[in-house]
């Protein structure tokens, strides 16, 4: 099994700007115009209730957006910290305007777990439960139990939507690893990326691409937060 967390941000760009077959020929040959079809991605009206998310959230007090680009815990802990800290300061959860994007192998932690088994993608991503210490097949943030985080107590994404985060997924990171998995387990890229869409966690957006996202931050005054690294 080919074991992608090496697989950098150069590579992933490459693939789009050669519109290879390793991951992205449907963005250049008919794949594209039939998975448009099937699922209605981008097409004009396609993300109008992401876009009316992020005009929501930007209107809320102090709002801010982390980044998700890898599988690690440090998203989730730094917008647990953000929480804690502002509603410290005066600024109830409610008011508080949190957004987490998920995007290249941070698309993980936008699975439910039967997806990450079933694609063996803790292997692939090179990420291991920390629960478990071996590669993940669950999703160990949705609702964290004893030693997901180095600390007790920590939300994870069911919690953190409890306190009003939002949270959106690249849809080109969908693209691009439906095409290269589907290769390597004999399957179609529809069948991959079908189930990638039918196996997202409920109340996860979906965006054309994460960096789609992040370009509309300024505009919508919201701040930006590496939280990929500790």
């Amino acid at each position: 099994m080919k074991n992608y967390s090496n697989y950098t941000r150069r590579n992933f760009l490459g693939n789009i700007a050669a519109g290879t077959a390793v991951g992205l020929s449907m963005i250049t040959n008919p794949i594209e115009a039939k998975i448009n079809d099937t699922f209605g991605v981008n097409t004009n009206n396609s993300y109008g209730d992401l876009d009316a998310g992020l005009k929501k959230l930007g209107k809320k007090k102090h709002p801010v957006a982390l980044d998700i680009s890898q599988p690690n815990w440090w998203g989730f802990i730094w917008s647990n910290v953000y929480y804690m800290t502002n509603e410290e300061t005066g600024t109830p959860n409610p008011e508080l305007g949190v957004l987490n994007v998920l995007r290249h192998h941070g698309i993980i932690f936008s699975f439910k777990d039967e997806i990450i088994e079933k694609y063996k993608l803790g292997e692939r991503f090179g990420y291991n439960d920390p629960t478990t210490g071996k590669p993940a097949i669950k999703n160990p943030y949705v609702k964290p139990q004893e030693g997901a985080f180095p600390l007790p107590g920590l939300a994870g994404i069911d919690g953190l939507q409890e306190k009003g985060a939002m949270f959106c997924v690249c849809n080109m990171a969908y693209k691009v690893y439906s095409g290269i998995i589907s290769k390597d387990m004999g399957m179609t890229q529809e069948e991959v990326y079908n189930d990638f869409k039918n196996g997202k966690l409920p109340d996860i957006h979906i965006a054309p691409s994460g960096v789609w996202v992040l370009g509309r931050l300024p505009e919508n005054n919201i701040a930006y937060i590496d939280s990929s690294v500790g």
